[in-house]
């Protein structure tokens, strides 16, 4: 199964997301826009898993969290991957509560390297996925609404769980399911 793990966005943020996501689309440019059901902070992709590695995997998710209080995030701002003429990812920004979304990945990261994840080795910057652009000769009309649409803050979520999620890919686009939630808890 293809796995990954993430923070779901709040249902509340959903609505304010689709809207801006319905400016962006105003354009004629070919983006692949995620769904708002779909939207979450991810925090590891693991990519495809067996069966057999699940019950290892779902022991050292939780490990991995052991101790981690929930904390809110803001989002804020629209930008891009990479930032200049050319993006492949439209996205939004945390304003607040990015250096906990840090913790949480290097916790994962770190507690799944003895399964044979390795830790990643890209840069990390959380933000939620808008949209991914599939091709990257016609963005004129796109970097116009980009530069034109004014994104300050979109809402706060309180975080807390993490979702070790399965994707299934189909034609009308990504499935995804929660296969093990962990809910934040400080230790008392």
């Amino acid at each position: 199964m293809r796995l990954f793990i993430a923070i779901n966005v709040h249902p509340s943020l959903k609505a304010p997301l689709a809207e801006i996501q319905g400016q962006l689309k105003a354009t004629p440019a070919p983006v692949s826009w995620v769904k708002p059901d779909n939207l979450h902070f991810t925090l590891k992709f693991l990519g495809e898993v067996g069966e057999a590695q699940l019950p290892a995997l779902r022991e050292a998710f939780g490990r991995s969290l052991a101790g981690v209080g929930p904390f809110t995030l803001l989002l804020a701002g629209l930008g891009t991957f990479p930032p200049k003429r050319r993006p492949r990812v439209i996205w939004i920004g945390v304003q607040q509560g990015a250096e906990e979304v840090e913790r949480l990945r290097v916790r994962i990261d770190e507690m799944l390297v003895p399964l044979g994840f390795p830790r990643e080795a890209r840069a990390f910057q959380a933000h939620l996925t808008l949209g991914r652009v599939k091709n990257v000769g016609r963005l004129d009309p796109l970097l116009e609404s980009l530069r034109r649409i004014d994104v300050g803050e979109v809402g706060r979520m309180q975080v807390e769980s993490v979702e070790l999620m399965q994707s299934r890919l189909h034609p009308v686009g990504a499935i995804y399911t929660p296969v093990e939630t962990v809910l934040l808890a400080e230790e008392e």
